[in-house]
């Protein structure tokens, strides 16, 4: 293979490599170098991808092999940092910014309590804003269990944030 079908079969998952990083690692630096290092690896292997049936889910398999590889690396859970919000949420009071900046602090401490499939899943569908069918098989589980473990985390969620407040 060369140089210029590699990059009409491949360049066109740098966006979706990127996401699934993202939602994995939770770090744009991370997610940058997984999409650089899914490509090298690519690269590498190009003479034995001639065969390959299905570009996208050997491109996604790789992909998430390789963010949780960094992410368990790092040893540490990454959370949506509150400083690349914006200072505003349009025409509300401070008072209400800082309560909704609350409010996604205590979402974020939650998500991590829950167990790392249903973090995986909300974070693929709800941070990177993949479809259903694409976080099914990033995760290689079926659409339904997708489903399943998105109601479930956002049932948690929902039941300890509601004893948050009742206190």
């Amino acid at each position: 293979m060369d140089g210029n079908e590699f990059k009409r079969r491949f360049l066109p998952y740098n966006g979706i490599i990127y996401k699934i990083s993202y939602a994995i690692t939770y770090d744009k630096q991370e997610a940058e170098d997984t999409v650089q290092d899914v490509f090298e690896k690519l690269w590498k292997i190009r003479g034995t991808l001639t065969t390959l049936q299905n570009d996208e889910a050997f491109i996604i398999s790789i992909a998430k092999n390789m963010a949780l590889d960094r992410y368990r690396r790092r040893q540490n859970r990454p959370s949506i940092l509150l400083s690349t919000l914006p200072d505003t949420f349009g025409e509300e009071s401070a008072e209400n910014n800082i309560e909704q900046k609350e409010l996604l602090g205590k979402v974020e401490d939650l998500l991590s309590t829950l167990p790392e499939s249903q973090q995986m899943a909300m974070r693929l569908r709800h941070f990177s804003d993949l479809p259903i069918p694409q976080v099914a098989e990033t995760m290689q589980v079926t659409q339904t269990n997708v489903r399943q473990l998105l109601s479930r985390a956002r049932k948690t969620i929902k039941e300890k944030l509601e004893n948050v407040y009742a206190k």
